[in-house]
């Protein structure tokens, strides 16, 4: 499992493309401060919940932490090196774990890049325009400390997407139309029932200010579960499956 784990953790850290998904990440995340920070009028941007989204701009890490969960599977179906990664370790299990583990890892550091630069960035904007931090350290914390959950969370989610679609190309695309349609509409048509669906459960995690949305710790436990139901369902299939 260990040397798995390695292998996994060498192919994040030697291709190109997980650089190029954090980049959007942080680049994302530097945009949404801009927009929260500077179209605000004063009196607005001194209000708790402004800030909340200011500060909290680094949860956009979440979203690309799946897409790099995503990559963590389907880029070795995309170019055949699934076949000698099960060569080496024929358990397949264990490259499902180790896989999960490396995602995990992957969205633990994407939510600490954006969240740092949402903060530092953040307080920046603050300054910049004279007004006073309204959010006391806890608050910071528990946006910190629920976006890198969420972001784990989400990595992992992408690797059970990812193995149980496997093309890359469909998995984005089912991904990405999940989050901003289904995840977003259902939502929006009937809050109540949106917000158990793992895209809000991880917005109640990262603590995003938004009205209708789940308790950060009620949040939690309903994410970890679709991760846990979504990865034995992706396992059954990984154990079954041709390759």
């Amino acid at each position: 499992m260990i040397a798995q784990l390695q292998s996994e953790l060498r192919k994040l850290r030697t291709t190109r493309t997980p650089v190029l998904v954090l980049a959007a990440a942080a680049a994302l995340t530097l945009l949404g401060v801009l927009i929260e920070g500077l179209s605000a009028t004063l009196e607005e941007l001194a209000r708790e919940d402004r800030q909340h989204n200011l500060l909290g701009a680094g949860s956009a890490a979440v979203f690309f932490a799946t897409l790099a969960g995503l990559l963590v599977v389907t880029s070795e179906f995309r170019y055949g090196t699934i076949r000698p990664t099960l060569i080496f370790e024929a358990r397949r299990h264990i490259v499902l774990a180790a896989k999960l583990s490396a995602a995990g890892l992957a969205g633990v550091m994407f939510a600490a890049i954006c969240v740092t630069l949402s903060t530092v960035a953040g307080l920046a904007v603050l300054a910049a325009r004279g007004v006073d931090l309204a959010l006391t350290g806890t608050d910071t914390l528990a946006l910190a400390s629920g976006t890198v959950a969420a972001s784990a969370f989400g990595a992992m989610l992408g690797v059970a997407v990812g193995t149980l679609i496997r093309n890359q190309v469909g998995s984005i695309v089912a991904v990405v139309a999940y989050a901003f349609v289904v995840d977003a509409l259902l939502f929006a048509a009937m809050p109540g029932a949106g917000r158990y669906l793992p895209g809000k459960a991880g917005d109640a995690l990262a603590g995003r200010s938004v009205e209708h949305l789940l308790s950060p710790g009620l949040g939690a436990a309903v994410l970890a579960s679709w991760t846990l139901v979504l990865v034995a369902v992706a396992a059954a299939r990984n154990a079954r499956s041709d390759i």
